[in-house]
Protein backbone atom coordinates (compact mmCIF):
# COMPACT_ATOMS: atom_id res chain seq x y z
CA UNK A 1 0.00 0.00 0.00
CA UNK A 2 1.12 3.14 -0.77
CA UNK A 3 -0.10 6.47 0.98
CA UNK A 4 0.34 10.44 -0.15
CA UNK A 5 -1.02 13.41 -0.50
CA UNK A 6 -1.21 15.36 -3.64
CA UNK A 7 -2.95 19.30 -3.09
CA UNK A 8 -3.73 18.35 0.05
CA UNK A 9 -5.85 15.66 -1.13
CA UNK A 10 -4.73 12.11 0.43
CA UNK A 11 -4.90 9.16 -1.92
CA UNK A 12 -3.80 5.69 -0.83
CA UNK A 13 -2.90 3.37 -3.77
CA UNK A 14 -4.00 -0.20 -2.54
CA UNK A 15 -1.64 -3.55 -4.32
CA UNK A 16 -3.32 -6.34 -2.80
CA UNK A 17 -6.59 -7.91 -2.81
CA UNK A 18 -6.34 -8.78 0.91
CA UNK A 19 -6.26 -4.86 1.73
CA UNK A 20 -8.91 -4.51 -1.14
CA UNK A 21 -11.35 -6.21 0.56
CA UNK A 22 -10.45 -4.92 3.96
CA UNK A 23 -11.16 -1.72 2.94
CA UNK A 24 -13.60 -1.83 0.42
CA UNK A 25 -15.70 -4.47 0.78
CA UNK A 26 -15.50 -5.28 4.82
CA UNK A 27 -15.49 -1.70 6.01
CA UNK A 28 -17.85 -0.46 3.14
CA UNK A 29 -19.75 0.88 5.31
CA UNK A 30 -16.47 3.48 6.22
CA UNK A 31 -15.50 3.60 2.86
CA UNK A 32 -17.95 4.03 0.54
CA UNK A 33 -19.49 7.67 0.88
CA UNK A 34 -20.84 10.35 3.54
CA UNK A 35 -23.71 10.85 5.24
CA UNK A 36 -25.49 13.55 3.66
CA UNK A 37 -27.62 16.63 5.49
CA UNK A 38 -30.78 16.73 3.30
CA UNK A 39 -32.24 19.89 5.34
CA UNK A 40 -28.60 21.71 5.20
CA UNK A 41 -29.00 21.40 1.56
CA UNK A 42 -32.45 21.87 0.70
CA UNK A 43 -32.20 25.09 2.37
CA UNK A 44 -28.92 26.50 0.39
CA UNK A 45 -29.57 25.29 -2.20
CA UNK A 46 -33.27 26.85 -2.58
CA UNK A 47 -32.28 29.72 -1.37
CA UNK A 48 -29.24 30.45 -4.05
CA UNK A 49 -31.72 29.23 -6.98
CA UNK A 50 -34.63 31.17 -5.79
CA UNK A 51 -32.43 34.38 -5.61
CA UNK A 52 -30.86 33.53 -8.93
CA UNK A 53 -33.80 32.73 -11.09
CA UNK A 54 -36.45 32.69 -8.55
CA UNK A 55 -37.08 29.08 -8.79
CA UNK A 56 -39.39 28.21 -6.01
CA UNK A 57 -38.04 24.86 -4.54
CA UNK A 58 -40.16 22.46 -2.73
CA UNK A 59 -38.86 19.47 -2.28
CA UNK A 60 -35.42 17.33 -3.20
CA UNK A 61 -36.94 16.09 -6.19
CA UNK A 62 -37.35 19.43 -8.09
CA UNK A 63 -35.60 18.46 -11.14
CA UNK A 64 -33.64 22.08 -10.97
CA UNK A 65 -31.68 20.58 -8.64
CA UNK A 66 -30.41 17.89 -10.51
CA UNK A 67 -29.38 20.18 -13.15
CA UNK A 68 -27.31 22.55 -11.16
CA UNK A 69 -25.83 19.33 -9.56
CA UNK A 70 -24.98 17.62 -12.72
CA UNK A 71 -23.51 21.34 -13.65
CA UNK A 72 -21.08 21.14 -10.29
CA UNK A 73 -20.19 17.92 -11.30
CA UNK A 74 -19.06 19.00 -14.43
CA UNK A 75 -16.96 22.08 -12.88
CA UNK A 76 -15.30 19.70 -10.20
CA UNK A 77 -14.57 17.37 -13.20
CA UNK A 78 -12.46 20.45 -15.25
CA UNK A 79 -11.13 21.72 -12.44
CA UNK A 80 -6.62 21.96 -12.68
CA UNK A 81 -4.90 18.51 -12.70
CA UNK A 82 -7.65 16.16 -13.90
CA UNK A 83 -6.19 16.09 -17.42
CA UNK A 84 -3.02 14.69 -19.00
CA UNK A 85 -3.43 17.32 -21.66
CA UNK A 86 -2.71 20.39 -18.78
CA UNK A 87 0.83 18.68 -19.21
CA UNK A 88 1.44 17.58 -22.66
CA UNK A 89 -0.50 20.22 -24.55
CA UNK A 90 -0.04 18.03 -27.55
CA UNK A 91 -2.58 15.68 -26.94
CA UNK A 92 -5.67 18.10 -27.36
CA UNK A 93 -4.64 17.28 -31.42
CA UNK A 94 -5.25 13.69 -31.28
CA UNK A 95 -8.78 11.75 -32.28
CA UNK A 96 -10.95 11.19 -29.40
CA UNK A 97 -10.68 6.98 -29.99
CA UNK A 98 -6.92 7.00 -29.31
CA UNK A 99 -6.21 5.90 -25.90
CA UNK A 100 -5.40 8.86 -23.39
CA UNK A 101 -7.79 10.95 -25.25
CA UNK A 102 -10.41 10.06 -23.23
CA UNK A 103 -10.34 13.66 -21.68
CA UNK A 104 -12.32 15.07 -24.91
CA UNK A 105 -15.62 13.08 -24.60
CA UNK A 106 -15.42 14.11 -20.76
CA UNK A 107 -15.03 17.50 -21.66
CA UNK A 108 -17.88 17.40 -24.25
CA UNK A 109 -19.82 15.59 -21.27
CA UNK A 110 -19.19 18.75 -19.10
CA UNK A 111 -20.23 21.12 -21.85
CA UNK A 112 -23.21 19.98 -22.36
CA UNK A 113 -23.90 19.61 -18.41
CA UNK A 114 -22.78 23.34 -18.15
CA UNK A 115 -25.04 24.36 -21.06
CA UNK A 116 -27.86 22.52 -19.75
CA UNK A 117 -28.35 25.15 -16.38
CA UNK A 118 -26.95 27.87 -18.68
CA UNK A 119 -30.04 27.73 -20.88
CA UNK A 120 -32.66 25.96 -19.41
CA UNK A 121 -33.00 27.67 -15.67
CA UNK A 122 -32.55 31.28 -17.70
CA UNK A 123 -34.94 30.48 -20.29
CA UNK A 124 -37.58 29.22 -17.44
CA UNK A 125 -37.35 32.95 -16.57
CA UNK A 126 -38.09 34.56 -19.69
CA UNK A 127 -40.88 32.15 -20.47
CA UNK A 128 -42.33 33.75 -17.26
CA UNK A 129 -41.86 37.17 -17.87
CA UNK A 130 -43.29 36.54 -21.24
CA UNK A 131 -46.56 35.05 -19.68
CA UNK A 132 -46.50 38.30 -17.70
CA UNK A 133 -45.59 36.72 -14.16
CA UNK A 134 -42.90 38.27 -12.01
CA UNK A 135 -40.71 36.10 -10.36
CA UNK A 136 -38.09 38.47 -8.15
CA UNK A 137 -34.81 37.44 -9.40
CA UNK A 138 -30.91 38.31 -10.10
CA UNK A 139 -32.25 36.96 -13.58
CA UNK A 140 -35.75 38.76 -14.10
CA UNK A 141 -33.55 41.80 -12.78
CA UNK A 142 -31.10 41.49 -15.73
CA UNK A 143 -33.80 40.56 -18.12
CA UNK A 144 -35.88 44.12 -17.15
CA UNK A 145 -32.76 45.94 -17.47
CA UNK A 146 -32.24 44.99 -21.00
CA UNK A 147 -35.92 45.18 -21.76
CA UNK A 148 -36.07 48.66 -20.65
CA UNK A 149 -33.23 49.62 -23.30
CA UNK A 150 -35.08 48.23 -25.92
CA UNK A 151 -38.72 48.78 -27.43
CA UNK A 152 -38.82 45.38 -28.75
CA UNK A 153 -38.16 41.96 -26.51
CA UNK A 154 -37.47 40.50 -29.54
CA UNK A 155 -34.58 42.92 -30.46
CA UNK A 156 -32.57 41.97 -27.85
CA UNK A 157 -28.74 41.21 -28.68
CA UNK A 158 -28.19 37.88 -28.29
CA UNK A 159 -24.65 38.68 -26.97
CA UNK A 160 -26.60 40.65 -24.10
CA UNK A 161 -28.64 37.42 -23.33
CA UNK A 162 -25.37 35.11 -23.35
CA UNK A 163 -23.39 37.49 -20.96
CA UNK A 164 -26.80 37.69 -18.55
CA UNK A 165 -27.05 34.11 -18.86
CA UNK A 166 -23.20 33.51 -17.92
CA UNK A 167 -24.13 35.76 -15.49
CA UNK A 168 -26.65 33.92 -13.44
CA UNK A 169 -24.52 30.23 -14.09
CA UNK A 170 -21.63 31.88 -12.37
CA UNK A 171 -23.31 33.16 -9.43
CA UNK A 172 -24.62 29.50 -9.04
CA UNK A 173 -21.64 27.65 -9.31
CA UNK A 174 -19.96 30.27 -7.24
CA UNK A 175 -22.43 30.34 -4.43
CA UNK A 176 -23.17 26.43 -4.64
CA UNK A 177 -19.93 25.15 -5.17
CA UNK A 178 -17.42 27.63 -3.05
CA UNK A 179 -19.84 29.46 -0.18
CA UNK A 180 -20.17 29.88 2.68
CA UNK A 181 -18.38 27.05 0.92
CA UNK A 182 -20.59 24.95 2.87
CA UNK A 183 -20.20 21.67 1.31
CA UNK A 184 -22.28 18.47 1.09
CA UNK A 185 -22.42 15.48 -1.02
CA UNK A 186 -25.48 14.93 -3.29
CA UNK A 187 -26.67 12.38 -4.97
CA UNK A 188 -27.72 11.69 -8.89
CA UNK A 189 -27.27 8.93 -11.30
CA UNK A 190 -24.93 5.81 -10.13
CA UNK A 191 -24.86 7.60 -6.57
CA UNK A 192 -21.67 9.92 -7.54
CA UNK A 193 -21.43 12.26 -4.29
CA UNK A 194 -21.69 15.87 -5.26
CA UNK A 195 -20.29 18.49 -3.42
CA UNK A 196 -22.77 21.34 -2.09
CA UNK A 197 -23.52 23.86 0.58
CA UNK A 198 -23.27 22.62 4.30
CA UNK A 199 -19.75 21.93 5.91
CA UNK A 200 -19.19 25.64 7.09
CA UNK A 201 -23.02 25.44 8.95
CA UNK A 202 -21.98 22.01 10.22
CA UNK A 203 -18.72 23.07 11.81
CA UNK A 204 -20.84 26.21 13.12
CA UNK A 205 -23.28 23.98 14.85
CA UNK A 206 -20.48 22.06 16.60
CA UNK A 207 -18.59 25.09 17.55
CA UNK A 208 -21.44 26.22 19.64
CA UNK A 209 -22.25 22.37 21.05
CA UNK A 210 -18.62 23.37 22.43
CA UNK A 211 -18.84 26.38 23.55
CA UNK A 212 -21.99 27.03 24.92
CA UNK A 213 -20.11 30.87 26.63
CA UNK A 214 -20.33 31.78 22.84
CA UNK A 215 -23.39 30.30 22.11
CA UNK A 216 -24.89 32.11 25.01
CA UNK A 217 -23.42 35.81 24.39
CA UNK A 218 -24.78 35.29 20.71
CA UNK A 219 -28.20 34.93 21.84
CA UNK A 220 -28.24 37.49 24.47
CA UNK A 221 -27.47 39.90 21.73
CA UNK A 222 -30.29 38.47 19.67
CA UNK A 223 -32.74 38.62 22.03
CA UNK A 224 -31.59 42.57 22.80
CA UNK A 225 -32.14 44.00 19.57
CA UNK A 226 -34.42 41.06 17.47
CA UNK A 227 -37.83 41.29 18.41
CA UNK A 228 -39.05 37.28 19.66
CA UNK A 229 -42.03 37.52 17.52
CA UNK A 230 -39.54 37.51 13.88
CA UNK A 231 -36.96 35.75 13.12
CA UNK A 232 -33.23 38.13 11.93
CA UNK A 233 -33.52 39.78 8.83
CA UNK A 234 -30.75 41.50 7.04
CA UNK A 235 -31.79 44.94 8.72
CA UNK A 236 -30.26 43.76 11.50
CA UNK A 237 -26.90 42.68 9.67
CA UNK A 238 -24.76 45.79 11.63
CA UNK A 239 -26.59 45.76 14.91
CA UNK A 240 -25.67 42.16 15.54
CA UNK A 241 -21.63 42.82 15.78
CA UNK A 242 -21.12 39.47 17.62
CA UNK A 243 -23.08 37.41 15.07
CA UNK A 244 -20.99 38.98 12.36
CA UNK A 245 -17.75 38.00 14.73
CA UNK A 246 -19.09 34.60 15.12
CA UNK A 247 -19.55 34.57 10.94
CA UNK A 248 -16.14 35.58 10.87
CA UNK A 249 -14.61 32.82 13.29
CA UNK A 250 -16.83 29.95 11.95
CA UNK A 251 -15.10 30.46 7.92
CA UNK A 252 -11.65 30.93 9.43
CA UNK A 253 -11.73 28.26 12.41
CA UNK A 254 -12.87 25.78 9.36
CA UNK A 255 -11.69 26.15 6.13
CA UNK A 256 -14.08 24.22 3.57
CA UNK A 257 -11.24 25.00 1.08
CA UNK A 258 -7.47 24.62 2.23
CA UNK A 259 -6.15 25.32 -0.54
CA UNK A 260 -6.62 28.02 -2.95
CA UNK A 261 -7.22 28.27 -7.05
CA UNK A 262 -3.74 28.05 -7.95
CA UNK A 263 -2.58 31.27 -10.30
CA UNK A 264 0.22 31.24 -12.48
CA UNK A 265 3.28 34.37 -13.46
CA UNK A 266 2.70 35.67 -16.84
CA UNK A 267 6.23 36.57 -17.09
CA UNK A 268 9.46 36.43 -15.16
CA UNK A 269 9.10 38.14 -11.36
CA UNK A 270 11.15 38.23 -8.39
CA UNK A 271 10.21 38.17 -4.57
CA UNK A 272 12.15 38.48 -1.19
CA UNK A 273 15.23 37.52 -3.89
CA UNK A 274 13.98 34.68 -5.62
CA UNK A 275 14.06 34.50 -8.95
CA UNK A 276 10.26 33.23 -9.93
CA UNK A 277 10.05 32.18 -13.83
CA UNK A 278 7.07 33.00 -16.35
CA UNK A 279 4.28 30.24 -16.19
CA UNK A 280 5.03 29.45 -12.25
CA UNK A 281 2.05 27.94 -10.64
CA UNK A 282 0.71 29.86 -7.31
CA UNK A 283 -1.46 27.82 -4.78
CA UNK A 284 -2.28 29.46 -1.68
CA UNK A 285 -2.14 27.65 1.33
CA UNK A 286 -5.71 29.13 2.72
CA UNK A 287 -5.63 26.64 5.87
CA UNK A 288 -2.29 27.95 6.33
CA UNK A 289 -2.77 31.39 6.32
CA UNK A 290 -6.19 31.66 8.64
CA UNK A 291 -4.23 29.72 11.38
CA UNK A 292 -1.38 31.77 11.50
CA UNK A 293 -0.55 32.84 15.15
CA UNK A 294 0.95 35.99 14.55
CA UNK A 295 -2.41 36.89 12.55
CA UNK A 296 -5.09 35.46 15.03
CA UNK A 297 -3.65 34.60 18.68
CA UNK A 298 -4.64 30.97 19.49
CA UNK A 299 -5.73 29.94 15.99
CA UNK A 300 -7.24 26.82 17.27
CA UNK A 301 -9.58 28.20 19.42
CA UNK A 302 -13.05 29.47 18.28
CA UNK A 303 -12.91 33.25 19.85
CA UNK A 304 -15.26 35.57 17.81
CA UNK A 305 -14.47 37.82 20.03
CA UNK A 306 -10.88 37.99 18.44
CA UNK A 307 -12.95 40.20 15.78
CA UNK A 308 -14.58 43.18 18.04
CA UNK A 309 -12.76 46.25 19.74
CA UNK A 310 -14.79 48.67 21.45
CA UNK A 311 -17.89 47.17 20.36
CA UNK A 312 -17.68 47.22 17.02
CA UNK A 313 -15.52 44.95 14.83
CA UNK A 314 -12.41 46.04 14.43
CA UNK A 315 -11.13 46.61 11.00
CA UNK A 316 -7.44 45.91 11.92
CA UNK A 317 -8.08 42.42 12.21
CA UNK A 318 -7.45 40.53 9.32
CA UNK A 319 -10.93 39.31 7.72
CA UNK A 320 -10.95 35.21 6.77
CA UNK A 321 -13.18 36.58 3.76
CA UNK A 322 -10.04 38.76 2.11
CA UNK A 323 -8.71 34.92 1.56
CA UNK A 324 -11.49 32.81 1.19
CA UNK A 325 -13.01 33.45 -2.46
CA UNK A 326 -9.72 34.22 -4.65
CA UNK A 327 -6.91 36.52 -4.74
CA UNK A 328 -5.66 38.99 -7.56
CA UNK A 329 -7.12 41.63 -10.21
CA UNK A 330 -8.44 40.87 -13.80
CA UNK A 331 -9.10 43.50 -16.50
CA UNK A 332 -13.04 43.37 -17.72
CA UNK A 333 -15.53 45.55 -19.14
CA UNK A 334 -18.93 44.73 -17.68
CA UNK A 335 -21.92 46.63 -19.42
CA UNK A 336 -24.26 48.99 -17.71
CA UNK A 337 -26.78 46.91 -17.98
CA UNK A 338 -25.17 45.04 -15.12
CA UNK A 339 -23.45 47.37 -13.46
CA UNK A 340 -25.17 51.21 -12.27
CA UNK A 341 -21.86 52.42 -13.90
CA UNK A 342 -19.00 51.16 -16.02
CA UNK A 343 -15.94 49.76 -14.69
CA UNK A 344 -12.23 48.80 -16.07
CA UNK A 345 -11.35 46.01 -13.73
CA UNK A 346 -12.72 43.90 -11.01
CA UNK A 347 -11.46 41.49 -8.30
CA UNK A 348 -11.07 38.18 -9.39
CA UNK A 349 -12.99 36.67 -6.48
CA UNK A 350 -15.31 34.48 -6.32
CA UNK A 351 -18.84 36.40 -7.23
CA UNK A 352 -20.73 34.27 -5.30
CA UNK A 353 -19.69 35.62 -2.12
CA UNK A 354 -21.79 38.55 -2.19
CA UNK A 355 -24.27 35.81 -1.82
CA UNK A 356 -22.62 33.89 0.30
CA UNK A 357 -21.99 35.69 3.13
CA UNK A 358 -24.99 37.51 3.73
CA UNK A 359 -26.69 34.54 3.44
CA UNK A 360 -24.37 32.16 5.98
CA UNK A 361 -25.38 35.68 8.33
CA UNK A 362 -28.76 34.86 7.89
CA UNK A 363 -28.84 31.19 8.68
CA UNK A 364 -26.25 31.46 11.58
CA UNK A 365 -28.01 34.60 13.49
CA UNK A 366 -31.51 32.33 12.65
CA UNK A 367 -30.49 29.58 14.14
CA UNK A 368 -29.20 31.22 17.30
CA UNK A 369 -32.16 33.03 17.60
CA UNK A 370 -34.54 30.05 17.77
CA UNK A 371 -31.79 26.37 18.77
CA UNK A 372 -29.86 25.84 21.58
CA UNK A 373 -27.01 23.25 20.65
CA UNK A 374 -25.75 20.90 23.10
CA UNK A 375 -23.13 17.41 22.81
CA UNK A 376 -25.86 14.54 22.78
CA UNK A 377 -25.71 12.65 26.19
CA UNK A 378 -24.07 9.30 26.95
CA UNK A 379 -25.52 6.04 28.89
CA UNK A 380 -24.71 8.21 32.14
CA UNK A 381 -26.65 11.27 31.14
CA UNK A 382 -23.19 12.90 30.70
CA UNK A 383 -22.17 14.77 27.85
CA UNK A 384 -20.41 12.61 25.16
CA UNK A 385 -16.65 13.37 24.72
CA UNK A 386 -15.95 15.43 21.60
CA UNK A 387 -13.56 17.49 19.81
CA UNK A 388 -13.67 19.05 16.67
CA UNK A 389 -11.11 17.32 14.16
CA UNK A 390 -10.98 18.51 10.18
CA UNK A 391 -11.44 16.10 7.50
CA UNK A 392 -8.23 16.24 4.52
CA UNK A 393 -8.49 17.20 0.83
CA UNK A 394 -8.70 20.06 -1.41
CA UNK A 395 -12.38 20.25 -0.26
CA UNK A 396 -12.47 20.04 3.72
CA UNK A 397 -15.31 18.61 6.08
CA UNK A 398 -15.57 18.79 9.73
CA UNK A 399 -15.28 14.86 11.35
CA UNK A 400 -17.56 13.96 13.60
CA UNK A 401 -20.12 16.50 13.76
CA UNK A 402 -22.63 16.11 16.62
CA UNK A 403 -24.70 17.80 18.52
CA UNK A 404 -27.93 18.08 19.53
CA UNK A 405 -30.29 21.06 18.40
CA UNK A 406 -33.61 21.84 20.46
CA UNK A 407 -36.13 25.11 20.27
CA UNK A 408 -35.12 27.60 22.74
CA UNK A 409 -38.63 27.99 24.11
CA UNK A 410 -42.11 26.93 23.16
CA UNK A 411 -42.45 30.96 21.43
CA UNK A 412 -39.14 29.91 19.30
CA UNK A 413 -40.71 26.44 18.44
CA UNK A 414 -43.83 28.21 17.29
CA UNK A 415 -41.76 30.84 15.43
CA UNK A 416 -39.88 28.15 13.37
CA UNK A 417 -43.01 26.22 12.47
CA UNK A 418 -44.66 30.00 11.02
CA UNK A 419 -41.73 30.24 9.07
CA UNK A 420 -41.73 26.75 7.48
CA UNK A 421 -45.33 27.14 7.04
CA UNK A 422 -44.72 30.44 5.28
CA UNK A 423 -41.92 29.15 3.19
CA UNK A 424 -43.98 26.15 1.85
CA UNK A 425 -47.18 28.05 1.69
CA UNK A 426 -48.03 27.70 -2.88
CA UNK A 427 -47.65 31.17 -4.28
CA UNK A 428 -51.56 30.83 -5.68
CA UNK A 429 -52.94 30.09 -1.72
Amino acid sequence: MVYMHVLGTPIIVVGSARLANELLNRRSKNTSDRPSNPVIELSMQGSILQTVYGADIKDETDVRLFVAAEALEAIGQSTPGHFAVEVLPILRYIPSWIPGAGFQKRLAKCKVANDLMKHSLFDEVRQCLDRGELRPSVATELLARMTGEHDDKSSLALEEVDIAKNVCAVAVGGSLDTVYPLVQPYEVQEANPREQTGYTLEAFCLAMALHPDVQRRAQAELDAIVSPGRLPDHSDTDALVYINAVVKEALRWHVVFPVGIPHSTLKDDQVNGYFIPAGTIIIPNVWDILHDPVTYEDPFAFRPERFIKDGKLDPTVQDPTDYMFGFGRRHAHLSSIYCSTMMTSANRICPGRYLAIPSLFINIASLLHVFDFSLPLDDSGQPVSAKYEEGHGLVSAPEGCQCVIKPRSPEAEALVREAYRLATTDDES
